[in-house]
C-alpha cells in the first residue's frame, strides 16, 4: 500500500537526481565531457536501481502512476545505470535527467499522493495454458542490425519460431526512445529475449559495449513484468544491469550450436502459468 513512507522516497529521489545533474554540471562545463568521476557514477547507478528495483515493479506503484508513466521512467532510470558503467559524456546523462525531471511533480508525486492508503486492486488471474507451444505465444526479440550480427540473430530467430512461438523484432533506431510501434509489440509478446552482441570495444581492454537500444527496450520489457530470456556475448561489458523475472545464458559467438541447445532447455522449461 502506497503510503507517506514511500511518497516521501520518491520525494528524495527527485531531489538526489537534481542534485547530480548539478554536480556533473557543476564539474563538467562541455556536454561533450565524459563524466569519469566514480562518486557521481556510483550515485548516477545507485538512483537508477533505486527507481528500477525498488520502485517500478510495486503493483500500487504501477496502478497508481500508469504503466506508460513506470515504462517511461524506467528507460531512463535504467540509462542511468548504463552510463554509470563507462565514461558516458555529459550531455548523455543530462538528456536522461531531464526526461525523468520532466513535469516528475504532476507525473508521479501528485498521483501517489492521492493513493495514500488505498487499497490495491488484484489483477484478474491469467489463465494457465498447458503446452508451450501454442497460437498465441510470442516472442519478442531485441537484437541489434549490425551485419555483423546478423548469424546469430537468424540462427536465434529461427529456432524460436521452430518451438512453435510467433516471432517479433524491433525496428531500426530513429530517435532517442523505444518507439511507440516497438513499444506496442514488447507488450503483446508472452516474453522478451534479448540478444546482447558485442558492439565497441572498450579502450585498453578486452571488454565490449552492447546495443544501447536492446538495452533500453529490455528496460520497457522490466516495466512491464515481462518475463526475460537474456543471451550476452563472452566479452559484453554490461547489459545495464539484469533485474525482473529472467533467464540467463552467456555464449560465445564462435559455438552458436551450444547457444541454442542452452535456449531449447530454457523454452521446454518454462512454467507459462506464471509469466
Amino acid at each position: 500500500m502506497i503510503d507517506d513512507a514511500l511518497v516521501l522516497r520518491v520525494e528524495r529521489l527527485r531531489d538526489e537526481v537534481e542534485t547530480l545533474r548539478g554536480e556533473i554540471k557543476g564539474r563538467y562545463k562541455s556536454n561533450e565531457r565524459p563524466v569519469v568521476a566514480a562518486d557521481l557514477r556510483d550515485v548516477a547507478a545507485q538512483l537508477g536501481e533505486r527507481w528500477v528495483v525498488e520502485i517500478a515493479p510495486r503493483e500500487d506503484v504501477r496502478q497508481a502512476l500508469g504503466e506508460e508513466v513506470v515504462a517511461d521512467l524506467g528507460i531512463e532510470f535504467q540509462r542511468l545505470i548504463t552510463y554509470s558503467e563507462q565514461a558516458s559524456q555529459r550531455g548523455r546523462y543530462e538528456a536522461a535527467i531531464r526526461s525523468i525531471l520532466r513535469d516528475f511533480r504532476t507525473r508521479v508525486v501528485v498521483p501517489l499522493k492521492q493513493a495514500r492508503y488505498r487499497s490495491v486492486a488484484n489483477p484478474a488471474p491469467a489463465a494457465r495454458p498447458t503446452e508451450i507451444a501454442r497460437p498465441s505465444a510470442s516472442v519478442f526479440v531485441g537484437q541489434s542490425f549490425s551485419p555483423a550480427d546478423a548469424i546469430v540473430n537468424s540462427a536465434v530467430g529461427r529456432l524460436v519460431e521452430a518451438c512453435g512461438f510467433t516471432v517479433m523484432t524491433g525496428e531500426r533506431p530513429r530517435a532517442d526512445t523505444v518507439s511507440k510501434k516497438v513499444r506496442d509489440r514488447i507488450e503483446a509478446a508472452t516474453l522478451f529475449l534479448g540478444v546482447f552482441t558485442r558492439r565497441d570495444r572498450l579502450k585498453s581492454r578486452r571488454e565490449w559495449t552492447t546495443s544501447s537500444w536492446v538495452i533500453d527496450e529490455k528496460a520497457y520489457a522490466v516495466a512491464k513484468g515481462k518475463k526475460l530470456i537474456l543471451l550476452r556475448e563472452s566479452g559484453v561489458q554490461s547489459i545495464g544491469g539484469i533485474q525482473g523475472d529472467y533467464e540467463y545464458i552467456e555464449f560465445i559467438r564462435d559455438d552458436v550450436p551450444e547457444l541454442l541447445i542452452r535456449l531449447v532447455q530454457i523454452l521446454r522449461g518454462l512454467e507459462w502459468g506464471t509469466v
